[in-house]
């Protein structure tokens, strides 16, 4: 049975996966759990939480348990509004659904010989990093408003850190830690301007975020084997594989 979540604790408890309870969880602590374009759900088996769920825009998180009801699920997930689904690849997989997007999730050894930190600037102006991120093509310009929206009240409420490197007084890099709760932390919006690259510039923006990340596991979804190889570089390794599904194409289950 799955029924809306009022209380953090009940996402705790269905917390199987840490890279995606980070993200549903985080999420809770941001925006609390009493507003209306941000939801979340448990599905239980019996009365244990066997799945958690999370919905920002459109856009909704699984963490999901091997004993989940999958077909159950996937009905749920398209009547809740779900434009985009973020998962585990098996999980993917066990609801027989096709998806659009995948790749690796790699976890952070706590052994990497950073750079000199010197110079990094903790919490860059969110506009800025904004702007960065579109010119590096990392975000597109129609969707930057809105990130740049929900950075901000993460940041405000604790829920995220972001880290830059400046260069003759611009913006030339920038990490972020999206989502962040007690043990765990994802990375994002990681970006280095096309006219300061192969400088350093961006494993000294990640040292910085991760250095104010302690006893935490941080992990990053990787979207191809470039960025797979810049954070091997800095001492990730594999952890997993993610996927994601896009509800606005026609799609079927098979």
């Amino acid at each position: 049975m799955i029924r809306e979540a009022d209380d953090q604790s009940l996402l705790q408890k269905a917390a199987f996966c840490p890279p995606f309870a980070c993200k549903i969880q985080g999420l809770a602590e941001a925006y609390g759990m009493n507003l209306p374009f941000a939801r979340f759900w448990v599905q239980e088996s019996g009365e244990e939480p066997c799945c958690a769920l999370s919905l920002l825009d459109g856009a909704m998180v699984m963490d999901a348990g091997e004993n989940a009801d999958f077909r159950e699920l996937a009905g749920f997930i398209r009547a809740a509004g779900c434009r985009t689904l973020l998962c585990a690849e098996r999980i993917a997989h066990r609801m027989s659904a096709k998806a659009d997007r995948t790749g690796a999730i790699l976890h952070f050894s706590g052994t990497a010989p950073f750079p000199d930190l010197k110079g990094a600037e903790p919490d860059p102006s969110l506009r800025e990093m904004s702007g960065l991120l579109c010119e590096c093509g990392e975000l597109e310009q129609a969707q930057a408003e809105s990130f740049y929206l929900d950075l901000s009240h993460r940041v405000r409420h604790g829920a995220a850190l972001t880290a830059g490197i400046r260069e003759k007084e611009r913006l030339a890099a920038c990490a972020s830690a999206l989502s962040v709760t007690e043990k765990t932390a994802v990375l994002s919006a990681v970006a280095v301007h096309p006219d300061f690259r192969r400088r350093g510039l961006g494993p000294r923006a990640v040292g910085s975020l991760i250095s104010r990340l302690p006893d935490r596991d941080v992990f990053v979804f990787c979207a191809g084997p470039q960025a797979e190889r810049f954070y091997a570089s800095l001492s990730f390794s594999p952890w997993g594989r993610w996927a994601e599904l896009d509800f606005e194409k026609e799609k079927r289950y098979v």
